[in-house]
């Protein structure tokens, strides 16, 4: 497989993105295609490196009636392509308002008895002058009209063919009457022309364009925001003196200064100093946080106060900002499964359309009504509807809620994931570093025969040191501490998830869980009763054997995290079943469990059983959302409907989820399964309104209530209609931009 990011240029509506979809998805070697239709992003799969297909890209796109380029990634700087597009259509637009203005004071004058030109040779001026302005108007709005009939032409129409259909029909029916009058030598029935309703309807589709840039701009400030907090120089400690250096110039293992008043710009490890960093951009956290030597500290975060030097781990691209913008631009760059039907429904859409409108044209001549009310109709049905409205609906919300949830600290991976958090019903959650702070700590050492509690240790801290496993870690930290050497360890065998082997002193041991132990044909039946209080108090036992025979447990302990308490209460009033599913024994896992009021709990899991019992809730048909940190909650991550990591955990389960948290609390979870509610909430309001808008619009263009109650639609108001819809579905999606969690203590 092979993926490659594409710009396509020229598309102005939902129905030009899926065309250009499904034309390369058409292409042979091509396993998949996404097109964004609000950043022009391409994302096409090939099925293999170097793949035929990739060379008819641009033949393939340029023949539906587009421009193709390589999709280039960088930082914006000064005014984006996005700003100019803007004030181009902000001047098309104010010079369209002014000669619209004179337009309309000609064309409805007469009906008010406005002052005006009088006489026969007035009235023709009258005529002309409507005529002229009506074309200056056109002209400037020129692009519509010239894209619609290359659309056609190419047998693809698109929005702007329906505008070019609908205006320019109506101002060339305009002209011929005028000339023919003039030829003829009579009179003009001016209320046949529609000049004001040419020019009218490409200045609101002017307007709307406009106003749907605007806000589009609005929808991507979360992205931007991002990059705003990437400073573009850091000072490098080097020689004894600070040295200002461009980003893109810094290097592993540099030692920055971060002083007041500036961003942090790498991830590092605080050497020196100590600061109040406040990390609310990247977090959502309000509180400033203290650091000092020893801490990590992440890019983008803002030294309210301190000095630090930090050296770099992870610079330029491979920073957690940079990968949190990355993030945030695949998420808005997806397409949610919701969207498909609007996809499906836009590529046929303006066919249908013009079928209708011609229809229309032809049902009111046959009823006798007149050309000039049949062509009003087909005017009418062509402007008022709105393919946009449909391709709108999904991926502006998509953008906004992704935005806003990297703001609190929730970067979703995909709009699918956003989509999926709104599904959810289960929610499991891992125990160590999840519920727990992650750091356990010794509470008692318990010898057998023979041993003391000294020389147990430095058995254990032995075959534990070098271990990345945090119940290792506390064991040989609290040998150090007690000051206890060390003794060398040979033939080390190590089980993942159950224990390691080796010889001490030229001893063999083992040192694991019980399974190892039952394993190892180590038999602890007769001691366990010595450590059941311990086990009711949230204590683990690891057991440690010699030659075959029990030789002694540590008990070691985890704090809970403050808030998991009030993230499991908080998902339960959200009526969620909350599991956990963890590697501990079944007193200690219980004892937790109670503590945080979780009813429901699966223990003694192997780190590669824990993705099977989420497969075993999916398949009992329940929707699983995994909570992990570490690298043995990966495959689980990877096979929920939705993995949600915390920020803390290792890069492994980050990658293998869908959801990741900045904040190190499981809190967190209860914040982003309301987002992915509110978010898909917007979505279905949005598509309700796209399809009933054009559900009911269509027919009353038409003319639908005319034979029964004399009720027409002006094409002036069906223009207006038509930029107001998707105007209404860009304003609804920005209402995420407002969204607060709503959480009890």
């Amino acid at each position: 497989m092979e993926e490659k990011n594409y710009l396509v240029s020229g598309m102005h509506c939902a129905g030009c993105a899926a065309k250009v979809e499904r034309a390369v998805g058409e292409l042979q070697g091509v396993e998949s295609v996404e097109l964004n239709l609000l950043t022009g992003r391409m994302t096409v799969v090939f099925r293999e490196h170097g793949s035929p297909a990739r060379g008819r890209m641009a033949e393939v796109v340029e023949k539906a009636g587009f421009q193709l380029a390589d999709w280039v990634d960088g930082i914006p700087s000064g005014k984006d392509e996005e700003e100019k597009a803007e004030d181009a259509g902000g001047a098309r637009l104010v010079w369209s308002v002014l000669l619209l203005l004179p337009l309309m004071y000609l064309s409805m004058g007469p009906m008010w008895s406005w002052p005006a030109p009088s006489g026969e040779w007035g009235i023709w001026a009258n005529l002309w002058g409507q005529c002229i302005l009506a074309a200056l108007i056109l002209w400037l709005n020129r692009r519509y009209l010239v894209n619609g009939v290359r659309q056609l032409a190419t047998l693809s129409p698109n929005m702007d063919s329906l505008i070019a259909i609908g205006s320019g029909s109506a101002f060339l029916y305009g002209l011929f009457l005028l000339c023919g009058g003039m030829l003829r030598g009579g009179r003009v029935d001016t209320m046949e022309l529609y000049f004001e309703s040419a020019a009218m309807i490409v200045t609101l589709i002017s307007l709307g364009k406009y106003l749907e840039r605007r806000s589009y701009r609005k929808t991507n400030a979360a992205v931007k925001g991002l990059v705003n907090l990437i400073p573009q120089e850091a000072l490098v400690w080097h020689d004894g003196e600070e040295r200002a250096v461009p980003l893109n110039e810094l290097q592993v293992d540099d030692l920055i200064v971060v002083k007041t008043g500036q961003r942090v710009p790498v991830d590092g490890v605080i050497t020196e100093g100590q600061a109040a960093l406040d990390e609310s951009d990247l977090t959502g956290e309000s509180m400033p946080v203290d650091k000092s030597a020893g801490d990590r500290v992440i890019s983008g975060t803002f030294n309210r106060a301190g000095y630090l030097k930090v050296r770099a781990e992870r610079v330029g691209g491979d920073s957690t900002l940079a990968r949190m913008i990355r993030l945030v631009e695949q998420a808005g760059q997806s397409k949610a499964p919701i969207a498909r039907l609007a996809d499906r429904v836009c590529y046929f859409f303006v066919p249908a359309v013009i079928a209708i409108a011609l229809a229309a044209f032809g049902i009111w001549l046959a009823a006798g009504e007149g050309f000039s009310f049949a062509l009003a109709r087909a005017i009418a049905v062509l402007v008022i509807s709105c393919p946009c409205v449909l391709g709108l609906a999904t991926p502006i919300a998509i953008m906004v809620g992704t935005g806003r949830g990297a703001r609190l600290g929730i970067l979703c991976k995909s709009a699918g994931a956003l989509e999926a958090l709104s599904r959810v019903d289960t929610v499991v959650f891992d125990k160590t570093g999840t519920l727990t702070v992650g750091e356990p700590r010794v509470v008692a050492v318990l010898p057998e025969h023979g041993m003391n509690a000294d020389e147990l240790m430095e058995v254990a801290a032995a075959l534990e040191q070098g271990s990345e496993h945090p119940v290792g870690k506390a064991v040989y930290e609290h040998a150090r501490m007690l000051e206890l050497p060390v003794r060398p360890v040979a033939d080390l065998s190590i089980v993942p998830g159950r224990g390691i082997a080796g010889t001490v002193d030229g001893v063999p041991y083992v040192i694991g869980n019980l399974a190892f132990m039952q394993e190892k044909g180590i038999s602890w039946e007769q001691e366990q009763g010595r450590f059941r209080e311990f086990m009711r108090q949230g204590a683990s036992p690891l057991y440690v054997g010699r030659e075959g025979r029990p030789a002694g447990a540590i008990m070691v302990a985890d704090s809970l995290k403050p808030d998991s308490l009030s993230a499991v209460d908080n998902l339960k009033r959200m009526h969620m079943r909350v599991v956990m599913l963890t590697g501990d024994n079944a007193a200690t896992a219980r004892h937790m469990a109670e503590e945080l009021h979780i009813d429901e709990v699966v223990s003694d899991v192997l780190p590669d059983e824990k993705a099977s019992h989420i497969m075993k809730m999916e398949k009992a048909g329940a929707r699983v959302a995994m909570v992990g940190d570490g690298v043995n909650d990966a495959p689980a991550l990877a096979c929920a409907q939705v993995g949600i990591s915390l920020k803390s955990g290792t890069d492994l389960a980050m990658e293998s989820s869908d959801i990741v948290l900045m904040k190190n609390h499981p809190r967190g979870v209860a914040e982003a399964l309301q987002l992915g509610r509110a978010t898909l909430h917007i979505i279905r309001q949005n598509l309700f309104w796209a399809f009933f808008y054009n559900t009911i619009g269509i027919p009353l263009a038409a003319g639908a209530l005319y034979p029964a109650f004399g009720i027409t639609l002006n094409p002036m108001i069906a223009a207006a209609a038509m930029s107001l819809s998707s105007l209404c579905v860009v304003f609804n999606s920005l209402r995420l931009r407002t969204f607060k969690p709503h959480l009890e203590k």
